[in-house]
């Protein structure tokens, strides 16, 4: 049978259509929001009144309607249950900002309690209902996994500790830092040549050690937080900024388990022959599985290489929550640089920060990356 969906008595004689939310041929089911009207300046869903196809659509976007208006036919199916058409049951007010705000951020506002008038959601019940979704398992619902081996054959696999905590690390990063992405380039043509020579040197020396484009920049970062202290900070509660006066520096790793950031510490008190020794000996650490729980904790800043593995020129690092800050190092490439007269080749690395912009401006940012650029051409001072 087809059951008509009438507007409910809804406090006002007529309404405007805001959204619609099903289309002709969609199954619905009992209690399913079909479309939002205005009511004054509150948006209220419009229930489906039983469980079936949708057959026809009756009212359009920006409609005035009023009470007992046709809204929709629905083909019911064996799970009919009738409403009181008289009412709407569960009224949601909330403003079209608010509606607006919580589809952005995937809220659904039947779970949030309303401060205001007659229950009213304010911008204050979404800012809660989010701290207190934070505060929760950060664990998202299981699949069911008949629902695919019911296609096919399907193989579940348990991760392994560090991956599941790889993966809480990432997803409070992403909720919890509003990011933004700066990116450049810097002429490392002269710093490349250093290092090479400079390796040749501890080569002839019989040093067992080598310098890389990832332990320099570590010692440069380390200088740079400390002209511009807010990178090297964290932010308490949105009240407080906790300045930090010394300087850890973790690496991103890949492993084939996850992501380790183990931590270079006191990197500003080091050259950087020291720092691509102790580096070597964390990677050492990690292969062997030997790495301590010390050996990860403390950083400040974040530095992600993806180095000559990767084709990538550009990408958008995730800040290492609660840090701030993070510096992204793709494959440097030789390019044409116009020198005022001419092109000449330059190998130009691509630089990409990102950082917390409840913290860091953009401003902020272009100052830290020319800082960078500066120290790239003064890289000698740093060995010693």
């Amino acid at each position: 049978m087809n059951l008509e969906i009438r507007l409910p008595n809804v406090g006002m004689d007529r309404v405007e259509v805001i959204e619609l939310l099903v289309k002709v041929g969609d199954y619905v089911s009992i209690d399913q929001t079909l479309l939002i009207v205005e009511v004054g300046k509150a948006m209220v869903e419009v229930p489906s009144q039983a469980s079936g196809f949708i057959q026809d659509i009756k009212v359009k976007v920006n409609d005035k309607i009023s009470t007992n208006c046709l809204l929709m036919l629905v083909k019911t199916d064996n799970n009919v249950v009738t409403a009181n058409n008289n009412m709407i049951k569960n009224y949601i007010y909330a403003s079209p900002i608010i509606r607006r705000l919580a589809y952005k951020l995937n809220i659904n506002l039947k779970n949030v309690v309303g401060t205001g008038r007659n229950g009213r959601i304010l911008r204050c019940d979404i800012d809660k209902f989010i701290q207190q979704t934070n505060n929760k398992s950060h664990d998202v619902p299981e699949f069911v996994v008949q629902q695919y081996s019911e296609y096919g054959d399907v193989e579940l696999i348990k991760l392994k500790n560090d991956r599941v905590s790889t993966i809480k690390q990432l997803n409070d990063s992403w909720k919890n830092i509003p990011h933004v992405t700066q990116f450049d380039e810097v002429d490392i043509s002269n710093i490349e040549e250093f290092r090479k020579n400079y390796n040749n040197k501890l080569t002839s020396q019989n040093i067992p050690i080598k310098i890389t484009l990832l332990t320099i920049f570590t010692k440069i970062i380390s200088v740079a937080l400390q002209e511009f202290p807010y990178f090297n900070s964290v932010l308490i509660n949105n009240k407080e900024l906790l300045l930090k006066k010394y300087i850890n520096i973790g690496i991103v790793v890949a492993t084939n388990t996850g992501l380790i950031v183990p931590v270079l510490h006191n990197v500003d008190n080091k050259n950087i022959l020291t720092i691509s020794y102790e580096l070597d000996t964390l990677l050492v650490k990690i292969r062997n599985n030997k790495l301590k729980l010390s050996n990860v904790k403390g950083s400040n800043f974040t530095i992600s290489n993806l180095g000559n593995n990767s084709s990538t020129t550009m990408f958008t690092p995730l800040v290492n929550f609660p840090e701030v800050a993070i510096l992204g190092l793709s494959k440097a490439r030789i390019m044409p640089i116009w020198n005022g007269s001419n092109f000449v080749p330059k190998l130009m690395l691509p630089l990409s920060l990102s950082y917390d912009h409840r913290i860091i401006n953009g401003l902020d940012g272009v100052n830290f990356i020319n800082f960078i650029k500066e120290l790239v051409l003064d890289v000698r001072n740093l060995v010693t």
